[in-house]
């Protein structure tokens, strides 16, 4: 029980670790969730238009290593953790498309449902929710950010 909880514990630390990454490499990031330019029109008032292109595989890498691992290795808690990690940030990205604000709470409802269904007992469900919420989190702030910035 206690190595399930390391395991659990250590791939939120990566899989945080990695989108902290892309939130603060977003000097060669910027064109791979948000595209933006600024057109003057008269008179010196800009115009600013951007355009949101999530890169899936980027963002869900830390899920797909766990899923290919899972694969090879057949070890439960890596499809756990893939799973738990992947669908929150795939949320995020997809409803960010309609209406990037509202992905907070799908965030939210996502990691929260990934969590109990999957968990077994509090502690796993826990750890479960905070995988996939906290690098769902990140993704969130770097879209939120991208396009608060984009003009």
């Amino acid at each position: 029980m206690r190595s399930s909880k390391l395991h659990h514990w250590l791939v939120l630390a990566l899989a945080t670790a990695w989108e902290f990454l892309l939130l603060y490499n977003m000097t060669w990031l910027w064109n791979y969730y948000i595209e933006s330019g600024r057109v003057y029109i008269r008179d010196g008032i800009p115009s600013c238009w951007f355009w949101y292109s999530p890169s899936l595989p980027f963002v869900l890498l830390p899920a797909i290593v766990l899923l290919v691992i899972y694969v090879r290795f057949k070890e439960p808690r890596l499809k756990k953790s893939g799973l738990a990690i992947g669908l929150p940030a795939l949320s995020v990205v997809l409803v960010s498309l309609l209406n990037p604000k509202g992905s907070f709470p799908v965030l939210l409802a996502i990691s929260a449902g990934v969590g109990a269904i999957l968990g077994k007992g509090r502690g796993e469900k826990a750890l479960l929710f905070l995988e996939g919420f906290l690098p769902g989190f990140v993704v969130f702030m770097i879209i939120l950010g991208g396009l608060a910035v984009s003009c």
